[in-house]
């Protein structure tokens, strides 16, 4: 039997092992019921509409919901811009490619890197490939990543030509920061 499974719990649960009971407190397997709370919440009893886990903050006293979910707003400044590709007042529109392509040439990596993660299949990731190959990055179709050499090495060619060993700068969109590694980089898996 698995003893971190679900036929494991089963036992405890059902509390029929008293060594069990005795040894763990099963009240952490069958939960906690919230509606017991409700008076505490300040929340009516009356209200069945009302949603529990909407109004709930925590469940530690010292903590309010506005330290788990941070405060935030948009500032004035940043709405209605136009001229922007993700301006609210004008939606995305590509109805010029070489006017767009010249504003997609003024962004820095980072900005591009997000428009191309943030728009697949549209012409608005395309035009971001093109600025960000031109800039000498190349993506990784099997890592799903952006890579570049890094100019102050110069990378070993294989003997065949299929591949080279160097340095190289990542993008890693997890962390979304470039940091840099030794690599061995196949041709065929770059575009």
């Amino acid at each position: 039997m698995d003893k971190f499974g679900l036929e494991a719990l089963l036992p405890l649960i059902k509390q029929d092992d008293p060594e069990l009971a005795k040894k763990y407190d099963h009240s952490m397997t069958l939960g906690a019921d919230l509606s017991s709370m409700l008076h505490s919440l300040g929340i009516s009893r009356d209200s069945r509409r009302q949603r529990v886990l909407d109004t709930f903050q925590s469940p530690w006293a010292e903590t309010s919901r506005s330290e788990v979910e941070p405060q935030f707003y948009i500032p004035d400044s940043f709405n209605n811009i136009p001229d922007v590709l993700q301006s609210e007042s004008t939606p995305p529109c590509i109805d010029s490619v070489q006017r767009d392509q010249q504003k997609v040439a003024l962004f820095q990596d980072e900005t591009l890197f997000y428009l191309f993660y943030k728009h697949p299949g549209t012409v608005v990731q395309e035009l971001t490939y093109l600025e960000l190959r031109k800039r000498n990055w190349r993506y990784h179709k099997t890592l799903k990543a952006w890579l570049t050499k890094d100019p102050m090495m110069e990378p070993i060619v294989s003997q065949d030509g299929l591949s080279e060993r160097g340095s190289y700068v990542f993008f890693d969109p997890q962390r979304w920061e470039k940091c840099q590694r030794d690599f061995l980089l196949f041709y065929n898996a770059i575009m």
